[in-house]
């Protein structure tokens, strides 16, 4: 019988514990993480897809070095977020990512390499690259 009863309070206090309605609220720096992540997502399927106006809508890219190149027949990137940086100016997203690119030549290009990509923080647009820029196509050896 005991154990009948202390299973009863058991379940009575988990269910008391869980059974909270308060919702935490995300900080402004996780929401913004959290909108350059997905912005990043968004270069990458415009990348991928070679859709040039949604590259002009989230890119402000000066430097030739850092354009988009779009000298393949598909492309598949992966990329796996390690840091975000929010500065007063920017939001700086490190992360690792592995590409492969079928070309015209009928020959698969593969690489990978390490990257910060540097979005302005308040138009969310990707202003540079430092480190391996995910967006060439590796040289054929």
């Amino acid at each position: 019988m005991k154990t009948i009863y202390s299973l009863l309070i058991l379940i009575a206090v988990i269910t008391v514990g869980c059974g909270g309605k308060d919702k935490i609220k995300p900080s402004a720096d996780s929401l913004l993480a959290t909108e350059a992540i997905n912005t990043i997502d968004a270069i990458r399927t415009s990348y991928e897809d070679k859709n040039i106006q949604g590259l002009q809508n989230r890119t402000d890219i000066t430097s030739v070095e850092n354009h988009p190149d779009l000298n393949f027949e598909t492309a598949k990137l992966t990329f796996t977020t390690r840091l975000v940086r929010i500065t007063e100016e920017f939001v700086i997203v490190n992360l690792s990512w592995q590409g492969t690119w079928h070309t015209s030549g009928e020959r698969n290009l593969e690489n990978r390499g390490v990257a910060d990509l540097v979005l302005q923080r308040k138009t969310m647009k990707l202003t540079g690259i430092e480190g391996d820029n995910p967006f060439l196509v590796p040289m054929e050896k």
